[in-house]
């Protein structure tokens, strides 16, 4: 279902889209404000070029992404917490007519004198939160009021957002994902998730601007559940967000595993606290086994789901439910079996196909792979290609009649079938069809000879009894990688310093792995730093330890 025709469809009712604190918006009003936004975006561009937002939580947010989509254009989410130049890389990039900006500042401006715009957004609109809602109230009753005819929606394969992620040159790298993409994914996700067309609520904590966020987003819309947004601020104060989640009543948790990690710190994060929960998502980061083995104790009527999928290939593309046998059995948790219309392969250097169980890198194949990134044929050469062989020759005939079922439409972009990426990830298919996913690609380092990869040592000291998180930074000397160290966050703090605490941890840590591979030094620290997406922050980690 297209997200469009979902708030068309729950505009009719009296359901709530989305609650922020105190601020609700109605499905009703949600179709309403984005038809004006719309109309205004068409009217007041000079270009169909996608429209970005500055922004973080608030109930307007989502009227602009689908007035953008209304319009016939994309929309660039970008969080505040980006840094300046991450702000402006992006905009240079995507060349927007428009900029709302959701924040109090004046980021865009020179001075308090708002006329006065930096150099770089002189030929930009910059539509603040007050300015946005003057123009929703002023045109209820205009012209700008007006449907928008769904042949002016964006639709088909183009983009509906462009998703900005971190560049190897410096330079961001803007993912395109399509309605295409989104249908596929929405299909998918909305049955995992439980959400149905019958009300339900769903958390809204992830930034909009990291992908993770549309795995709540996309699915909730399209069938008329309520978005429960925690914001920035809210999430910094965790007697508030407590009190904001006991308010929610939620019925599906999406987040990163360190976000839910730090929740569980605290002994009043139970099913007393959220006692309609009953499906957690997790995407973006691999899940701990003592992470879901606490889940599965504190939420017992809940699903705890692991998954996989990069940005490239709309957030998600695998999942798997955990149960207590993946918990005992010694191994790290696995990410899950491919969606029905997509196909996984793992591949050697060579890029051939590896034995069932061997490790290689794994690539995507299928209708939610990205058509690339925005204006970058060098890094999509690298990345994408289109599938020469039919990847689906032994798919199921259950599958192949429900793909007969399809509209015209929907059949006619049956080559995007083929569109695959490699993903950098390095991974294994395991005998019960559930990918073993190990690492990063790029996270392989060599070491006095030895090929190690860095998370498989994180993994291994998460097995050490204290330990609660850690991430291990290789040290370069002479631009050669001298030793590896480790960052340990602890499950209870003790007496002891950093030194015992090291030897305690490495003498344990020796029971798993090779001499070799055990980091030179340890620091403990009392929690991990997270970035806006709700990850590790390793940059800020290497700044502070390194």
């Amino acid at each position: 279902m297209n997200i469009v025709d979902g708030v068309k469809k729950y505009a009719k009712t009296d359901r709530l889209a989305v609650i922020e604190r105190e601020d609700i918006l109605s499905y009703k009003d949600l179709d309403k404000f984005s038809d004006i936004i719309a109309n205004y975006i068409i009217r007041n561009s000079k270009t169909v070029n996608p429209v970005a937002i500055y922004a973080n939580k608030d109930i307007m947010i989502l009227p602009v992404m689908i007035g953008a989509l209304k319009s016939g254009r994309a929309y660039v989410p970008m969080d505040v917490s980006f840094p300046q130049q991450r702000v402006d890389d992006v905009v240079e990039a995507v060349c927007p007519d428009m900029v709302f900006d959701f924040t109090d500042g004046e980021y865009f401006f020179n001075k308090e004198n708002r006329e006065d715009k930096k150099e770089n957004y002189k030929n930009v609109q910059i539509i603040s939160r007050q300015d946005l809602c003057e123009i929703v109230e002023e045109n209820k009753n205009t012209e700008l009021a007006k449907e928008v005819p769904n042949d002016q929606w964006v639709k088909g394969d183009e983009n509906s957002y462009i998703l900005f992620t971190s560049g190897s040159t410096g330079k961001p790298k803007g993912v395109q994902i399509s309605t295409y993409n989104l249908n596929s994914f929405i299909e998918w996700m909305s049955p995992i998730l439980g959400i149905d067309g019958s009300e339900k609520v769903v958390m809204d904590q992830p930034a909009y601007s990291f992908d993770l966020s549309v795995s709540q987003l996309y699915p909730g819309i399209a069938n008329g559940a309520t978005l429960y947004s925690l914001s920035k601020k809210v999430v910094a104060d965790f007697n508030l967000m407590f009190e904001e989640m006991k308010k929610s009543n939620m019925d599906v948790w999406v987040s990163t595993p360190t976000f839910i990690g730090m929740c569980l710190s605290d002994d009043s994060f139970t099913e007393e606290l959220l006692p309609n929960l009953r499906k957690l998502l997790f995407i973006g980061e691999v899940l701990p086994v003592e992470t879901a083995r606490k889940l599965r104790e504190r939420f017992p009527k809940a699903e705890v789901i692991n998954g996989y999928g990069p940005t490239e290939a709309t957030v998600g593309i695998s999942h798997v439910i955990i149960s207590d046998e993946h918990i005992n059995s010694g191994q790290s948790l696995p990410v899950g079996v491919p969606m029905p219309n997509s196909k996984i392969k793992i591949v050697d250097e060579q890029g051939k196909e590896v034995p069932k169980g061997e490790k290689g890198e794994i690539i995507i194949i299928g209708p939610s792979v990205s058509k690339g990134y925005y204006k970058n044929e060098a890094k999509n050469l690298e990345a994408f290609y289109v599938e020469e062989i039919d990847p689906w020759t032994e798919i199921d005939a259950e599958y192949k009649k429900e793909l007969d079922k399809r509209s015209d439409e929907d059949k006619e972009f049956d080559n995007l079938r083929y569109r695959a990426y490699r993903t950098g990830d390095l991974g294994s298919i395991l005998e019960d069809g559930n990918i073993k996913y190990s690492g990063r690609k790029d996270f392989q380092i060599k070491l006095n000879g030895y090929r190690i990869e860095i998370e498989d040592i994180e993994n291994n000291l998460r097995k050490v009894t204290n330990v609660k998180n850690a991430v291990v930074l290789p040290v370069y000397k002479n631009e050669k990688i001298a030793f590896l160290k480790a960052i340990v966050e602890l499950k209870k703090s003790n007496d002891l310093g950093n030194l015992k605490n090291g030897i305690k941890i490495k003498k344990e840590l020796s029971n798993f792995m090779p001499e070799y591979m055990i980091p030179r030094s340890v620091a403990i620290i009392d929690s991990m730093p997270t970035n806006t997406n709700g990850k590790i922050d390793r940059k800020k980690l290497k700044e502070e330890y390194l």
